[in-house]
């Protein structure tokens, strides 16, 4: 009777010392899909998906392996994992896990796993190159590269065209900056999205337009022996402030579409707003809830932002506290000395994949109550 359990601990012992061994080892029922340097590790009621991207994956893997300059090791192992939210990549160990636990995974799996595996395997690449130097000052680097690298592989670089428009208004925000970046873990919340990539995709799209396609490689080799301002510098031959204004000159100057649509049916609609107080004090916050259509459940509260038409101040929302609801919150300062009247605002939703729609609507300033 003790047979079986003898086994499972022997096979536990096993897979754990395995050198593709990922940072955990899932309790699910697990599959194994193998191609010639790709071993996808799916729970096995998953099996089909996963050899439904096997070659997609493999295709993916040589990929990578040429814009990381062949750095990606022969094999790498991919597990996907349904128990939790967000990816990771052990390139010691040359694993990734994709976290599945996700509203977009659920939506399109497919789609959301091949996705997340290109961005990963991207990072792989890259943490080879630069001798694992993703760290608090430079992980904005590698996020945004692996961002690029992945829609690279896709031919799906329009999408980052939303990016430009984050980084706007993250500029306008004073969130944009090699000295903000640096502090990656505050600047992201340690959240991996479109809004948190941005800054590396323009940065490094700005010289790649500029200096090259493969600079980024010079860019990353230089961080295995150097800090992020030497490495800049040697890479893109200028010092790091100067690398700095000539990339916030390109955000600046960049001129943003009114829409993007990437995928029509997935696109986000806003189906209704609320604002409370219906006519807000001077010197008091208007709060705007907002009720978005998001087929794909990939419109994050980071991808969603408001420019006060009056003062030209952006807002982003962020996420309801109270659970079980579906509205997005912005908080409007309203000013001190705004004089009452009616004022507009704008608000703009990007997705995960790069739709950009806009909506325009109106607040009420009420004067102050007169003192008896």
């Amino acid at each position: 009777m003790f047979r079986p359990l003898l086994f499972a601990a022997i096979l536990a012992g096993l897979l754990s010392s395995l050198p593709f061994a990922p940072d955990r080892i899932s309790a699910q029922v697990i599959d194994s899909i193998g191609t010639e340097h790709v071993r996808l590790r799916m729970p096995a009621e998953r099996e089909l998906l996963g050899r439904d991207l096997g070659a997609e994956i493999e295709r993916c893997y040589l990929f990578m392996y040429r814009a990381t300059g062949e750095s990606l090791p022969r094999k790498i192992l991919i597990q996907a994992d349904w128990d939790r939210p967000e990816s990771s990549c052990n390139w010691k160990n040359a694993a990734i896990t994709i976290g599945m636990s996700r509203p977009a995974a659920a939506s399109d799996p497919k789609g959301f796993l091949l996705h997340a595996s290109a961005r990963e395997i991207a990072r792989m690449g890259l943490l080879y190159l630069s001798g694992g130097a993703q760290r608090e000052d430079t992980e904005f680097l590698f996020e945004g590269m692996s961002e690029i690298l992945a829609h690279e592989y896709a031919r799906s670089t329009r999408s980052l065209d939303g990016a430009w428009v984050i980084s706007r208004y993250l500029d306008d925000m004073k969130l944009l900056g090699i000295s903000t970046q640096r502090s990656w873990a505050q600047f992201s919340s340690g959240r991996r999205s479109l809004r948190n990539a941005s800054p590396g995709v323009t940065l490094l799209t700005t010289y790649r337009e500029l200096q090259g396609r493969d600079v980024h490689l010079k860019l990353f080799q230089a961080l295995k022996e150097g800090s992020l301002a030497a490495s800049l510098t040697a890479a893109f031959k200028a010092p790091a402030s100067e690398v700095e204004s000539v990339w916030l000159k390109r955000v600046r100057e960049w001129q943003p579409a009114d829409e993007i649509t990437i995928n029509p049916e997935h696109s986000p609609k806003l189906v209704q707003t609320n604002l409370f107080p219906g006519s807000v004090k001077p010197g008091a916050t208007l709060e705007i809830q907002l009720l978005f259509e998001d087929r794909k459940k990939d419109l994050l509260p980071d991808g969603v932002f408001l420019r006060d038409e009056n003062t030209r101040r952006v807002q982003q929302a962020v996420a309801p506290s109270e659970k079980g609801s579906d509205f997005l919150i912005v908080r409007l300062p309203v000013d001190a000395n705004c004089a009452p009247g009616e004022y507009g605002y704008q608000v703009t939703a990007i997705d995960e994949d790069g739709n950009l729609r806009r909506w325009t609507g109106k607040y009420k300033v009420g004067p102050l109550a007169t003192g008896y």
